[in-house]
């Protein structure tokens, strides 16, 4: 791409530049007052804004996120804006210095990005480019990840210069700032002509799916053609309107973008309704947050700790837990589990294991002889049911549904608990094992818990391990997407060492890390759509410039400027962008609803959901329709500068 260069007066054939005078010493850039090819100062600016912006995105994201708490999705933002900012300032100061888009030095400081890439992932080991804090997030997902992250952050920071500096040239590029758009609306206007009849055809045949809306238009044009038929075989005169081809072009740029943003945001919509559907059900069976200790001995005083906790800002309610692995057995049944003790009364404030249980009643944990007898006449692992001994009776405990499934026992039943950490015999350290019956049976929707996790009272937890401590608090906090800060002053309020906190994200950090990469990846992969209609958007104003010529040059020779010419090219774009853009987003939010109430059935036993969820966020929506503009903008830049270095006479060559 060629940068626009102004059009200098005097420069139309025949015209001789006046000779200096005698004794004068020329002036540097007298005869050739143009910018040069390659401006070095604007080299310097463009890097700057390069670097400067991929440096600042991952420093504000950790301002905005660790220090000031904010939500992940909106720190995320704010850093975005912050490095497209800086890079956008940078860009406008390379263009208003080098007096051009500064597109050669943009494509030098992407290339010298690139190295510096190429050096960090193939000459410096693993350990040292650990040691950067944007970098360490990505070095545990593979050097894949790193090469095209590291990629990915140069070229937004050079998108985001070449913005900046396209903008500030088209805003002061006559050597003035003009930000006014009236005339060239108005010629951008007379260019597209896209009459609202057109535009809601071209609705309807994207609302209706493209088959539908192809065989409904083929249908008509075969009627027309009928007609004419028929006309000509009567003799009659009959007038069909031909549909211009930059119209048609402009309809199929329209088209393009419409479906690009309509299937992006659909996509992106379901998976954040898996996403906010998981992220439910762990937050319902796990706290948002845990107080842990470096220590074993350190949780004694569990109740003036609890205490303390319940008066930081932000929380709501915390809960006492014991945790260790176990194994159960029922008969030849036999599988591990993740054992907690809990208390009864207070689990209920900061998890929904009370509301998830199917079978029996919770508080049969605390009081263990209401727990009902086995079913007569049914199996518990396949052995005879075997009744109460007199006497103190049997303690109770909790089970998934899958994992009642896995051990074959119901309310009532006995099960074995054994645990590895036993007492010392003549042979070395003895397993532990003790029965328990089953109190009640929850269903959480998540598979790993149901299989795995088992619940008892804390006092019973205590007494089988033989400890008097307990593992930690599990807390809930007002806003779950605030849970990091408010852990944080958690851990201030307690004084610090030797106590810590974890966060739902940073225990699940595995999960929903690989469920932003899904989401990321398949963003990019559907964003080549839009990328794809952009690409038609260069096409159809391509067309357009050759087509107006000679509009062109009427008025280049009425002393329109070079901004002036790049700015109704501009506006045709963004325009065809916006309406498309504005088509797809009704289209994606239309398909949403329509989801969302009727439903997409799915098998509950493979996907433990009934519906294909989805997830209306205004901010994705809003996201995808800037994205969407952004890049319609940047396909306007190489056809507007193609128009604004048309010379007069060369348009005006063939009339």
């Amino acid at each position: 791409m060629s940068d626009p260069v102004p059009h200098r007066p005097g420069s139309e054939p025949g015209h001789r530049p006046a000779a200096p005078a005698p004794g004068a010493a020329p002036r540097d850039g007298a005869a050739h007052p143009v910018p040069p090819v390659f401006s070095f100062a604007a080299f310097a600016l463009v890097l700057a804004g390069v670097f400067g912006a991929a440096a600042l995105a991952p420093v504000a994201h950790a301002f905005f996120g660790d220090r000031l708490g904010l939500p992940t999705p909106l720190a995320s933002g704010l850093a975005a804006l912050a490095g497209a900012s800086l890079g956008g300032a940078f860009g406008a100061a390379a263009a208003r210095v080098g007096r051009r888009l500064a597109f050669y030095e943009l494509s030098a400081a992407t290339l010298l990005w690139t190295a510096v890439v190429a050096v960090l992932v193939g000459v410096l080991p693993p350990g040292v480019r650990g040691a950067v804090g944007a970098i360490q997030a990505l070095e545990a997902q593979g050097t894949l990840v790193v090469v095209l992250g590291l990629l990915g952050a140069g070229l937004l920071s050079a998108v985001a210069v070449f913005a900046g500096a396209s903008l500030a040239y088209l805003l002061a590029g006559a050597g003035r700032v003009d930000a006014s758009l009236s005339y060239e609306l108005f010629v951008a206007r007379s260019h597209l002509k896209l009459s609202p009849k057109a535009l809601a055809a071209l609705f309807a045949v994207v609302v209706t799916g493209l088959l539908p809306g192809l065989l409904l238009a083929l249908a008509w044009s075969l009627v027309r053609d009928a007609r004419e038929r028929r006309a000509y075989r009567r003799g009659e005169l009959f007038h069909r309107p031909r549909m211009p081809a930059t119209l048609l072009m402009t309809l199929i740029s329209i088209g393009g973008v419409a479906i690009g943003v309509w299937a992006l945001t659909v996509v992106l919509s379901v998976m954040s309704g898996f996403e906010a559907d998981l992220k439910k059900k762990i937050l319902g069976h796990t706290a948002h947050g845990m107080v842990l200790s470096y220590g074993q001995d350190d949780f004694g005083d569990w109740r003036r700790i609890r205490e303390t906790v319940l008066g930081v800002r932000g929380v709501e309610a915390a809960t006492p837990f014991l945790y260790n692995e176990v194994m159960l057995s029922t008969g030849q049944n036999l599988t591990g589990a993740i054992l907690k003790g809990i208390d009864v009364k207070t689990i209920g404030s900061v998890t929904d294991l009370p509301a998830s249980v199917q079978d029996g009643r919770l508080e049969w944990l605390d009081a263990p002889a209401e727990i009902p007898l086995p079913r007569d006449g049914g199996e518990a692992g396949g052995a005879a049911p075997e009744r109460p001994r007199p006497g103190r009776p049997l303690p109770g405990i909790v089970i998934g549904r899958e994992l009642a499934h896995a051990l074959r026992v119901f309310v009532g039943d006995q099960v074995n608990l054994v645990s590895p950490f036993g007492d010392l015999g003549p042979g070395g350290p003895q397993p532990k094992s003790r029965p328990f019956r089953v109190a009640a049976v929850f269903y959480s929707g998540m598979y790993e818990y149901d299989s795995k996790f088992a619940y008892i009272s804390l006092a019973e937890a205590q007494r089988f391990f033989g400890v008097e401590t307990v593992t930690g608090l599990e807390v809930k906090v007002r806003d779950a997407d605030a849970a990091r800060s408010v852990m944080g002053r958690v851990v201030f309020a307690l004084g610090g060492w030797p106590y810590r906190a974890k966060d739902w994200g940073e225990l699940n950090r595995s999960l929903f890390s690989a469920l932003q990469m899904e989401k990321v990846v398949m963003a990019v992969i559907l964003g080549f759509i839009v990328l794809v209609a952009s690409f038609i958007i260069v096409a159809t104003l391509i067309m357009q410039v050759l087509e107006k010529r000679r509009e062109i040059a009427v008025l280049k020779s009425m002393g329109a400027g070079v901004p002036s010419v790049m700015k109704i090219f501009v506006v045709e774009g963004v325009v065809i962008g916006a309406v498309g853009t504005v088509f797809g987003l009704l289209l994606g939010l239309g398909t949403c609803l329509l989801i969302d109430k009727v439903g997409i059935p799915l098998d509950p036993g493979v996907y433990y959901i009934s519906n294909l969820p989805v997830l209306l966020d205004g901010a994705q929506f809003t996201l995808v329709g800037l994205a969407a503009l952004a890049l319609s903008y940047l396909a306007t830049i190489y056809p507007a500068t193609k128009a604004a270095r048309l010379h007069p006479v060369d348009g005006l060559r063939d009339e």
